[in-house]
């Protein structure tokens, strides 16, 4: 018996082992983030490699980040090249944690938001429409902000 016997996966046990949605694993091989899967010749029917399943496990960390298609195709194909690839790796790997960096900041400043308007509504609640007005005066610039964030796309429309 072969020690290199290759185990099969269906797309089913693919999509569970990942985490992926079978339909992602499909998208993703349509649009070349994934490579070609092999096919059962009897079925015709998708047969994922363990090396397959390697590949998905690090896409499905990849999409967790919110990393753009085009990054994560880059990515992939950068894992094979060495030093050089390396530093393309770390450059993508650079560029996602900016982008985690901005979307945590503007989390924060929805954090805030909530938290000075809970404060305004209790205010209001508790018949204190003085302290109210004042709180509204102290977060213009949380309310700007957070206007700012839904007008230049980068809020989540909430």
């Amino acid at each position: 018996m072969s020690t290199n016997t290759t185990t099969w996966h269906t797309i089913r046990e693919a999509s569970m082992i990942s985490g992926l949605p079978e339909s992602t694993l499909r998208y993703y091989e349509q649009i070349g983030i994934i490579d070609p899967i092999a096919r059962d010749p009897s079925s015709g029917h998708r047969a994922y490699s363990d090396a397959d399943l390697e590949s998905l496990s690090t896409i499905s960390c990849l999409a967790a980040t919110g990393m753009p298609l085009e990054s994560m195709r880059e990515y992939l194909k950068n894992r094979f090249d060495g030093p050089e690839g390396a530093r393309r790796q770390m450059a993508l790997l650079d560029a996602q944690a900016l982008r985690l960096a901005a979307k945590a900041e503007s989390i924060r400043m929805q954090q805030a938001y909530v938290s000075f308007k809970t404060l305004y509504w209790r205010a209001i609640a508790e018949g204190r429409e003085g302290d109210a007005e004042q709180l509204l005066a102290e977060n213009r610039d949380i309310v700007e902000k957070v206007k700012r964030m839904q007008i230049g796309g980068k809020g989540d429309g909430q």
